[in-house]
């Protein structure tokens, strides 16, 4: 007769754990099969100061340079820096605009506050 057919108060103790090994083997495989499944990788949007540096290929002087003098997008100045990868990939494709003309433009197109 065979194991699984056996009612569990009938096996002997090494037929019980060689029982539970399996179960548990079988388990941890199927446990570790959905795992290992590649799932989508979640492309993030914010990124920090040293993906921004790879992104660009500036070191971090450059950076923290470009990011003073308006020369660059930046979502928060504070600590930690904060970019979106979107919008540094497209000042990199749009040939790198100063940013700082950009907000004087925009200021310049603002009515004066009374």
């Amino acid at each position: 007769m065979s194991d699984q057919l056996k009612p569990l108060y009938a096996l002997t103790v090494e037929e019980f754990t060689d029982l539970n090994r399996r179960i548990v083997k079988r388990e941890v495989q199927e446990l570790l099969g959905i795992q290992g499944q590649s799932r989508p990788k979640v492309d993030r949007d914010i990124i920090f100061i040293n993906e921004a540096c790879e992104l660009t290929g500036y070191s971090k002087p450059t950076m923290y340079s470009k990011i003073s003098k308006y020369e660059i997008p930046v979502l928060s100045r504070g600590k930690p820096l904060t970019f979106s990868k979107k919008v540094l990939i497209d000042w990199i494709h749009n040939g790198k605009p100063s940013v700082g003309s950009a907000i004087e433009a925009e200021n310049y197109l603002k009515p004066p506050k009374r």
